[in-house]
């Protein structure tokens, strides 16, 4: 019965991908182009407008421009009528900006005039996606990759800074002139001293039992191979932990929005832990909980990369390193790489927030090279040269 609907939803795709789609643009590829029109993609595994969109959503509808919100929605046959809407769309628009994979946009080239443009939904490059993971265990299965082209129409790329382009262009297999370091969007609020200032108060107003303590926040990346199987290991001594930092710190979970609605804490360890650890993954926006902490504690998330512009100390609770590596991998070296200290159970955590060792003197370098290009200003760049 799984083959059979394995097949059907084989056939699906491939009747949608190389027939309907191409064929719904046609019908209106000669109609002239808006120039007014710009369109904002993404999926349905996203609960609200990708960050990374929403600074040039609101620069370029205030300057006049139609842009329009296109998000795949969940149920299946309202997607087929809402892909038929886009390519209708596609075929007129100025410009699309899409920040991960988004296949109706893969089906064909966009007509000459029209952008399409690959925000991303990442800083730096960390962890290895697209064409990278080929043959590893992570991700799509290297047959299907193949079968359905995708990031094949990207005009433009945009990346934080030059030292990440080769990782850009092997994974979306793209040339190297494509991708260009004009900063990444999201990150221009960090740039704003009196925003990032006022983000402790706008967290206290969550959890106001925090008071004075100093908050470590814990941003976890999800494991599994897709945001369907995606689920969040908790490595985390809650216990432990509270016997050794109350006095002085507070816990904030903000775990990867794959995995937000499904884990997080139980009834029990509310009940026992409530007064130290705060689950914020829904409740806090991630710029919030990142202005807001004072330490950092990350695995393979590429959250570092933002926080690297506040300067603030990390640790890289790396427990499961080896089989991570072994499954996804990473464009750089982790060791050396992460711009912070390594632990790999509670204790270490413990001891490093007491001795305050996080080794921070990596952070300068860091920032420097992989958010170069990320100034405050990547909004105003990327939306004016979109419309140029």
């Amino acid at each position: 019965m799984n083959s059979i609907k394995k097949k059907l939803t084989l056939l699906r795709r491939r009747i949608l991908f190389f027939w309907l789609w191409p064929l719904a643009f046609n019908i209106y590829k000669n109609k002239p182009i808006n120039e007014k029109l710009v369109l904002f993609a993404f999926s349905k595994n996203y609960t609200e407008m990708p960050d990374n969109m929403i600074g040039i959503y609101n620069f370029l509808k205030n300057r006049g421009f139609d842009c329009r919100i296109m998000q795949s929605p969940q149920n299946p046959i309202k997607r087929i009528l809402f892909d038929f809407k886009f390519q209708r769309l596609y075929a007129q628009c100025k410009c699309v900006f899409i920040t991960d994979n988004f296949d109706p946009v893969y089906a064909h080239q966009p007509k000459k005039g029209t952008k399409v443009i690959q925000l991303w939904h990442a800083c730096g490059a960390f962890k290895k996606w697209g064409y990278s993971t080929l043959d590893l265990p992570w991700g799509g299965k290297r047959e299907d990759m193949l079968r359905f082209p995708m990031h094949n129409t990207y005009t433009d790329v945009f990346v934080s800074s030059e030292a990440v382009i080769p990782c850009y262009a092997e994974a979306f297999r793209c040339s190297e002139r494509k991708v260009k370091a004009f900063g990444t969007p999201r990150t221009d609020v960090y740039f704003d001293k009196d925003f990032v200032a006022a983000q402790r108060a706008e967290l206290l107003k969550v959890f106001p039992e925090i008071g004075d303590r100093k908050i470590i926040l814990y941003a976890p990346t999800f494991r599994g191979n897709s945001p369907e199987q995606a689920y969040n290991e908790n490595p985390l001594d809650y216990e432990k932990l509270k016997e050794s930092l109350d006095d002085d710190y507070a816990l904030v979970l903000k775990l990867h929005p794959f995995t937000a609605k499904k884990f997080g804490l139980t009834d029990e360890e509310k009940e026992k832990y409530g007064d130290f650890v705060f689950d914020g993954s829904k409740s806090l926006k991630i710029e919030t909980a990142l202005c807001a902490a004072d330490i950092l504690i990350a695995d393979y998330s590429s959250l570092i990369f933002e926080y690297s512009l506040l300067n603030k100390p990390m640790l890289f609770y790396a427990f499961d390193l080896e089989q991570y590596e072994h499954d996804r991998s990473f464009y750089f070296d982790y060791k050396s790489f992460v711009p912070g200290k390594i632990v790999v159970n509670n204790d270490e955590i413990i001891q490093a927030v007491r001795d305050g060792d996080f080794r921070s003197d990596r952070i300068p370098s860091f920032r420097e090279k992989f958010m170069g290009a990320c100034d405050g200003e990547s909004v105003k760049r990327i939306a004016e040269y979109a419309v140029m």
